[in-house]
């Protein structure tokens, strides 16, 4: 019953071998299809994760923040949560309290700051932050969680703080204490200003008093003197004396008394004028230049050079003197037709220029043997300031005389007090 199919199988297939070798040409080779040419297929490469994109782990902790306190650490509890804090003024402690979530087996470490009051990260594996102290304004608090040897990926818990400020802290106090400042000094100042024209009015009646006093006594005995030397000279001019040694020291004496005479008038001037007392040597200059020029017919310029720069009145007074001194010369003696003075400031020092066209002369110690002492006087006014005084003069070239005084010696004189009274008449 088996032999049969198995045999009838084996026919089948016989048959179809036959079949398939008649279709090929007798002693052909059997051809086989090539195989496709193979081709790499590149590896896709996984998509670039974006920057700041990484995803904690799963089960990762997270920083929460139950809420906070105003107490001690030692003994705290939580009174308040939420997003914010108010501190209201006076409270000097905030206690702030986080936890992580969900709870781990593994330690778990955490990181906080307050922002604008912290410079960095304080990582502590603890779970309160206390603040003492904080001074007015906003902050945030913020806390995250991670756990140790991972990096920080979770999610950062925040809560706003705010700390009220005393009223003294507010901007409207600080405005109001800035004003008062302000209110303050103007007043002060004002107190100074009547303080020191009350001073000045007592020091110009005082001036004015010696003035007086001068002109009633100095001055009378200047002109006694001066009319009795008069007298003695006609005497010696009418026997045909003039030239013995006594007629010459008559001579002398009524010159060196004309001499005294026009300081004393000049010194009685200076107490009387109200506009004396001044710092700015510029203006001093210039009156007593235009009181020469109403008296004399001598043509006076004055120029400034450089900037003006304020002086104790004392050193003003000498320096005004000494000018004076110079242009009254001038005019008595040289002859000439202009007279020119010039004051030139420097970084260091001031410089006082009185230059005259006119004949000039030879200057010996004759001029201080013949009763003359305006040099003199000049150089110790000078000297007084720590200055130095200079005279250049020939035959027909005119007179040059030149102060130089150093605001160094003007303004640290030993000798030199912060008063007005004590250069009166100096």
């Amino acid at each position: 019953m088996t032999y049969f199919p198995r045999r009838l199988a084996l026919l089948l297939l016989m048959s179809s071998l036959c079949a398939w070798a008649g279709t090929s040409a007798p002693g052909a080779d059997a051809q086989i299809a090539p195989l496709p040419p193979y081709t790499s297929v590149p590896p896709q490469a996984p998509e670039p994760t974006p920057a700041g994109s990484e995803i904690a782990a799963p089960g990762a902790p997270t920083a929460i923040i139950p809420g906070w306190s105003f107490t001690t650490e030692l003994a705290s509890s939580i009174v308040g949560s939420g997003n914010s804090v108010v501190l209201e003024p006076g409270h000097s402690d905030l206690v702030l309290f986080f936890d992580a979530t969900p709870p781990a087996a593994r330690p778990v470490e955490f990181r906080y700051r307050l922002t604008e009051y912290d410079n960095d990260w304080t990582v502590t594996p603890g779970r309160i932050a206390h603040y003492r102290r904080l001074p007015p304004g906003h902050y945030r608090f913020e806390v995250q969680a991670h756990t140790p040897g991972q990096p920080w990926q979770t999610a950062v818990a925040v809560v706003a703080v705010r700390q009220k400020p005393f009223l003294y802290q507010t901007w409207y106090s600080y405005l109001f204490v800035s004003l008062a400042l302000i209110a303050l000094a103007a007043q002060l100042l004002r107190q100074r200003d009547q303080l020191l024209k009350g001073q000045m009015g007592i020091v110009l009646e005082e001036r004015n008093r010696i003035a007086s006093d001068c002109h009633d006594t100095l001055m009378a005995g200047f002109a006694a003197i001066s009319w009795q030397l008069e007298a003695t000279a006609k005497l010696f001019k009418d026997v045909d004396e003039t030239l013995t040694p006594a007629a010459k020291s008559c001579e002398l004496a009524r010159s060196m008394v004309a001499h005294c005479q026009a300081e004393a008038r000049r010194i009685i001037w200076d107490l009387r004028d109200p506009h004396e007392l001044t710092d700015i040597l510029s203006e001093a200059l210039s009156r007593a230049i235009d009181a020469h020029r109403l008296r004399d017919s001598v043509q006076t310029t004055f120029e400034v050079h450089g900037d003006e720069i304020p002086i104790a009145p004392g050193a003003v007074h000498h320096l005004v003197c000494i000018g004076q001194e110079a242009v009254t010369n001038a005019i008595r003696h040289s002859g000439c037709s202009t007279i020119h003075v010039a004051l030139r400031y420097d970084e260091e020092s001031l410089h006082i220029t009185v230059r005259d066209n006119g004949r000039g002369f030879l200057f010996t110690d004759l001029a201080v043997r013949t009763g003359h002492f305006g040099i003199p006087v000049m150089e110790e006014r000078a000297r007084k300031l720590g200055g130095s005084l200079r005279v250049n003069s020939a035959i027909d070239s005119g007179t040059e005389v030149s102060v130089t005084v150093s605001f160094q010696t003007i303004n640290y004189l030993p000798h030199q007090q912060h008063y007005i009274v004590p250069w009166i008449g100096v």
